[in-house]
């Protein structure tokens, strides 16, 4: 057991308590209650497993029927004494919470447990067990932090603090929520807020632990920011709005005092989009106020903050409002602020590529966006076709090494990717698709030709790690016994040749 467990151990107790058990006793396993029922003389008995009590039966009680008990007014199971119990038992999983025995007023605990009833063997005897798995410290000191451990035959710190709760396969799962606002009375966590988030795990495991790194938790709900807070629980986009280890609520939300109070004032309806513009917005000479940032990105535009970024860098988001606006309402292209964004950082994109200068207003906020971005894309598409004739040019040059010949036969590389889909079209096969991976060196393509007609389509040859893969020829007939002996020449000169010369190197 290492330093750091047993330093966490202290705030256990030595032992499960008496309130652990009652609670998985009443709730937990509520329903394993049983009268086992059997006969004496013609005379039926009953025995309850939970008040341990033997009766004589009053009726006639069947087997899989239920009944009350006499004794303790339990409502139980009827189960035929007689009747195999091989595989009856009942489980559960539990989160119960308490008070840390060495800090009790900052700092909080929790232990889930896996519970079980078996009854497969003298019925009189069952107890129930308790297997621990997990165990959690909550601590709200300065700087608070969350601790878990986890059994793996024997307790080992977890990477992150997570509930077991979906992994516990176990339809009978419980948190005692008592137990949360008895264990927090008296602590910094009675403000946390705790009770204002659903969980998906409701354990409130995941809470606790964000709340114990971030107390500002406790004044976002507060404020009217509980949906940043429920997007870190649940892992949903919060657009970096919020600095979690700042102190002052203004540097929480990244603004001055003054920009906080107007937002205050009209955050109503405020989405994390609008407030993360508004964030950005304040470093421009004239920024737009909250309600413009609302009213232009409204909700039915949607998440259009990636494509903003790409436009941000160049355009403050006033004037990038003001081209949009013009755009929508004088181009017939585009009916939405999504459509036009996607549109705008595509051209934009373009004209890094083209490099252009983005800092001219007349190349930023062309007068008609669609007729440009058509210009672009041709412009670009040609520039990345120049690129990609020169890769195949350079490639040609660097694979004449595989130029060979016999009597009747030749192999040669592509000259350029017109060749390849030539080769592709005259024998009806699919190498064309092969062109820009050749360009890239990905793959290797290269022509057999019959010596006296060598612009003529024969045979095309795929080479990948120094080995062929696949040689075709008209409709991707296989080789003919000419054309073998011939690839079984070049094999043996141009590539086995070079595999004993890089062993040999």
């Amino acid at each position: 057991m290492n330093q750091a467990y047993k330093e966490c151990n202290k705030h256990f107790p030595k032992s499960i308590s008496q309130e652990i058990k009652d609670y998985v006793t009443e709730t937990v396993l509520r329903d394993s209650r049983y009268i086992f029922i059997r006969r004496v003389a013609r005379v039926q008995y009953g025995y309850c497993t939970h008040c341990n009590n033997r009766f004589r039966t009053t009726g006639d009680l069947k087997h899989n029927n239920s009944t009350e008990c006499p004794h303790c007014r339990s409502k139980c199971k009827i189960k035929n004494h007689g009747m195999s119990r091989k595989y009856l038992s009942d489980h559960g999983f539990v989160v119960y919470y308490e008070k840390s025995k060495i800090n009790p007023d900052s700092a909080i605990i929790a232990q889930a447990f896996r519970v079980y009833r078996n009854y497969s063997g003298d019925y009189t005897k069952v107890e129930t067990k308790y297997v621990a798995v997990a165990r959690y410290l909550f601590e709200s000191d300065n700087p608070g932090r969350a601790t878990m451990y986890e059994w793996w035959g024997g307790w080992k710190e977890a990477q992150s603090v997570h509930s077991l709760w979906a992994q516990s396969s176990c339809s009978n799962s419980r948190c005692s929520i008592d137990s949360i606002k008895e264990a927090i009375q008296g602590t910094p966590f009675q403000y946390s807020t705790w009770d204002q988030h659903e969980q998906p795990q409701p354990d409130y495991i995941k809470f606790f632990a964000l709340y114990s790194k971030y107390p500002v938790v406790e004044i976002l709900t507060k404020v009217g920011f509980k949906y940043f807070v429920s997007a870190k629980l649940f892992d949903q986009k919060t657009y970096s709005c919020i600095n979690w280890r700042a102190k002052q609520f203004h540097e929480v939300l990244r603004l001055s005092k003054q920009d906080l109070n107007l937002v205050l004032k009209g955050m109503k309806g405020l989405n994390p989009m609008q407030l993360r513009l508004f964030q950005m917005s304040r470093k421009d000479s004239a920024p737009p106020t909250l309600q413009e940032i609302k009213s232009f990105f409204t909700k039915s535009v949607g998440d259009v903050l990636n494509e903003l970024n790409v436009v941000l860098k160049y355009s403050s988001l006033r004037k990038a409002m003001n081209y949009m606006g013009k755009q929508i309402r004088n181009c017939e292209t585009y009916r939405t602020c999504s459509g036009l964004l996607i549109a705008w950082r595509d051209y934009i994109r373009d004209c890094e590529t083209l490099e252009l200068d983005l800092a001219h207003d007349l190349i930023l906020y062309p007068k008609n966006l669609h007729e440009e971005h058509q210009r672009t894309m041709s412009l670009v598409k040609t520039k990345i076709d120049e690129i990609a004739r020169m890769k195949m040019i350079k490639r040609a040059e660097a694979l004449q090494k595989y130029a060979f010949e016999d009597q009747r036969f030749i192999i040669r590389p592509p000259g350029n990717a017109d060749e390849i889909i030539k080769e592709g079209k005259t024998l009806n096969h699919c190498v064309a698709r092969y062109a820009d991976d050749h360009a890239r060196g990905k793959t290797t393509i290269l022509f057999i030709r019959l010596k006296d007609k060598p612009e003529c389509p024969y045979y095309t040859m795929e080479i990948k790690k120094n080995e062929i893969t696949q040689t075709r020829g008209f409709k991707n007939s296989a080789m003919t016994d000419e054309v073998k002996r011939f690839v079984q020449k070049f094999k043996s000169h141009k590539l086995t040749e070079k595999r004993k010369e890089a062993v040999a190197k």
